[in-house]
């Protein structure tokens, strides 16, 4: 089964369902601000897409790129498609897409006293099954504190901020820099 990308559009059939599953799956602290994101996609920066398994509309992912560095920043799988092994066969397919290339992403830091850590384990064992590892690094965003992981190689704390700066840009980053802490 070929997982297929395409980029979002208020015209895509699913775009509701879409943009439901981003603000269902990811808290508000996570999530980019609308007007960031629609000027993001204004401006033509290429990255949100929505994912499809032949015909059907399976999820969400945003990917940013920096360098050799592919950063997932949001992948999310639509609930009636959870478990089918789908969240793999993407992951498989960013791989295919950019290999060679580095892969991050940032997953919720294991807490014993959050309500969701069962939750929080269960993501870390998904992607560590999928061949991500620790890159040593925890992020320190605004509300939260995540734990970065890595696909193919590590990561330095330079490397972090340079990308994040990439992310942001200069009017953007200068206001929003998260904090890079050894673990």
């Amino acid at each position: 089964m070929s997982i297929n990308l395409r980029p979002l559009n208020k015209y895509d059939a699913n775009y509701s369902e879409v943009i439901d599953l981003y603000k269902e799956a990811f808290p508000e602290a996570q999530r980019i601000s609308t007007w960031i994101l629609r000027y993001k996609l204004r401006k033509g920066k290429v990255g949100f897409n929505i994912l499809y398994a032949h015909d059907d509309w399976i999820g969400l992912i945003y990917v940013t790129e920096y360098k050799d560095i592919i950063f997932v920043q949001f992948l999310a799988i639509a609930e009636s498609y959870r478990s089918g092994g789908f969240g793999s066969k993407v992951l498989d397919s960013m791989k295919n897409m950019h290999f060679g290339k580095r892969i991050v992403l940032n997953i919720e830091e294991l807490d014993k006293q959050a309500n969701n850590n069962q939750q929080r384990i269960k993501r870390k064992a998904f992607y560590e099954k999928n061949g991500f590892c620790t890159t040593g690094y925890i992020v320190k965003e605004p509300g939260e504190q995540l734990e970065m992981l890595i696909f193919a190689g590590t990561i330095s704390k330079e490397e972090i901020e340079a990308m994040y700066k990439n992310l942001f840009g200069r009017i953007l980053g200068f206001f929003f820099r998260p904090k890079v802490i050894k673990i």
